[in-house]
């Protein structure tokens, strides 16, 4: 019972196995005509199912204004970048999320605040979804203006 069952199942999903038939069996097992035999079912055709592509995520740590542009540029490719500015001076962090800000804006992108000094930019084709038992409205940064969602 178990080996036809496992027939109909390699049937189903279009693995049948083709019998070997002997000469001398055929002569000899004779099935009656009233019972004819299925016909072959059609296989299904292969889809492909669509590939997800990797996304890159940048980490950087800038020290001076003039690395903001690099990072610009990985935002501009498509990639989401996370900028740690909590080591650097605090005038210097402002000017990197205030450039930083302007480009993500171009792009329709969003910009997030993980923790105290730590920025996530993304592009418009990234979506950052927040856990909503975060409290937003605690997490409060002075220096940073403009619509800054906090995470």
């Amino acid at each position: 019972m178990a080996a036809k069952f496992m027939d109909k199942m390699l049937s189903f999903m279009g693995f049948e196995e083709e019998a070997d038939v002997d000469v001398e069996s055929q002569e000899t097992v004779e099935q009656p005509q009233a019972e004819e035999a299925p016909a072959p079912r059609k296989r299904g055709q292969l889809v492909s199912i669509g590939r997800q592509t990797q996304t890159r995520v940048m980490v950087t740590a800038p020290t001076s204004y003039e690395e903001v542009e690099d990072i610009a540029n990985y935002l501009k490719g498509g990639r989401a970048v996370i900028a740690c500015l909590d080591e650097i001076d605090r005038e210097l962090a402002k000017r990197i999320v205030d450039f930083m800000s302007g480009t993500t804006f171009a792009l329709d992108g969003t910009v997030r605040r993980i923790a105290e000094g730590v920025f996530l930019f993304t592009p418009a084709h990234i979506l950052v979804e927040v856990d909503p038992s975060i409290d937003v409205r605690e997490k409060k940064m002075s220096w940073v203006t403009g619509s800054v969602t906090h995470v």
